[in-house]
């Protein structure tokens, strides 16, 4: 919302405003490990209060930004922050949800994010309206700091800041063992290939959307903003929706269903489209993209314990972000290749039938723990 401004003030171009994203992806990839150790070392309310308090002031620091080299560095610091707020979330889920509640937990958590980038398009069109970008930044900051402080008083009030201890050096490393061993298992393979394939998807999906909306099948700018609102919307309450449907039936049953729903909107962008269609695509595809992200770390959660679960979604949170790198880079390089962003949405389809059909070879979580 208000990179334009920033480059024109900072008098940067596009150019380096690539530059500026593409290589922080770099610190996604460093800080799945780093969040990882962290997790285990201080617990994850403990990580997720400490990096919300470390964003708020690398958000602050947006407002002395001068110039490329302070914006890169600042923004390569910032990307971190997601993972850091991602991994621990299953740890959070082992210690302190119960079994039954933990898919709507993290599908709620998952499901957020469609409502606070509505509350971030509010906010950025204030400020630019009435202040500017560096005020706005400054703005943001201090609404993380407080937040960060009540979440940390909170916890407290309630007696739960204190670190969960698993265990000792020995059991630490029969700890890392057990992840190898999960790894091989059928489970361990074929949810660690779904998250690969989500990683693929789901990202590349929309960031390459209003590009083939526009550009290819020749619809409106009007039409493409009621398109992401109609996704975050329906991806609110949906992912909370499915969240529900998970804890009552099932992670597997909610992974079907999931990417089926990813397929149709895939499908749908195969076709010469209406509207109508395209609203319907955008259904399909909020409530999945909102879910899908909750599912892989309920399924751990629900099926390994404490350390292990820790432990092991870190690896597949590193499988998920190379996803991620692959498919942006593939989408890319297939509109180079093609001319059309068309074949993209062809083999995504592919692969989200493909992780329909994979899901149905989970072990299911009820005949894991009971």
């Amino acid at each position: 919302m208000v990179l334009p401004e920033m480059v024109r003030d900072l008098q940067l171009n596009y150019t380096l405003v690539g530059v500026i994203t593409g290589v922080s992806h770099v610190s996604t990839l460093l800080s799945v490990p780093i969040a990882g150790f962290l997790t285990s070392r201080y617990g994850g309310l403990r990580l997720l209060v400490g990096i919300q308090l470390l964003g708020s002031i690398l958000l602050g620091s947006l407002y002395f930004s001068q110039g490329f080299i302070s914006l890169f560095i600042i923004n390569f610091l910032i990307r971190a922050w997601p993972v850091m707020t991602w991994i621990p979330l299953v740890s959070i889920a082992v210690e302190h949800i119960d079994f039954k509640w933990r898919g709507t937990m993290l599908a709620a958590v998952s499901s957020s994010a469609c409502f606070f980038v509505f509350v971030d398009g509010q906010i950025s069109s204030y400020f630019l309206e009435h202040f500017n970008w560096r005020i706005m930044w400054l703005a943001v900051a201090i609404i993380c700091l407080i937040s960060s402080l009540i979440s940390w008083i909170s916890l407290k009030l309630i007696g739960c800041w204190q670190v969960v201890t698993y265990h000792s050096n020995e059991k630490k490393k029969q700890s890392y063992i057990a992840v190898l061993a999960w790894l091989k298992s059928r489970s361990g393979i074929v949810i660690n290939i779904l998250f690969l394939i989500t990683g693929l998807t789901y990202v590349a999906f929309q960031n390459y959307l209003a590009a083939y909306l526009r550009d290819e099948l020749g619809l409106g700018l009007d039409l493409t903003a009621v398109i992401w609102t109609v996704m975050g919307i329906s991806g609110v309450f949906g992912g909370l929706v499915i969240g529900l449907v998970t804890d009552r039936f099932g992670v597997r049953t909610s992974m079907i269903f999931v990417f089926s729903l990813s397929f149709l909107a895939a499908l749908i962008l195969c076709f010469p489209v209406s509207p109508f269609y395209c609203i319907v695509m955008a259904v399909l595809f909020g409530v999945a993209q909102a879910a899908v992200y909750g599912l892989g770390p309920t399924y751990i959660s629900k099926t390994l314990p404490g350390e292990l679960a820790a432990n092991a979604f870190t690896f597949s949170s590193l499988v998920l972000s190379i996803g991620v790198l692959l498919g942006n880079f593939l989408g890319g390089w297939s509109n180079s290749l093609t001319g059309t962003f068309w074949w993209l949405y062809v083999i995504e389809g592919v692969l989200f039938a493909l992780g329909a059909l994979l899901s149905l070879l989970l072990v299911s979580e009820k005949q894991v723990v009971t």
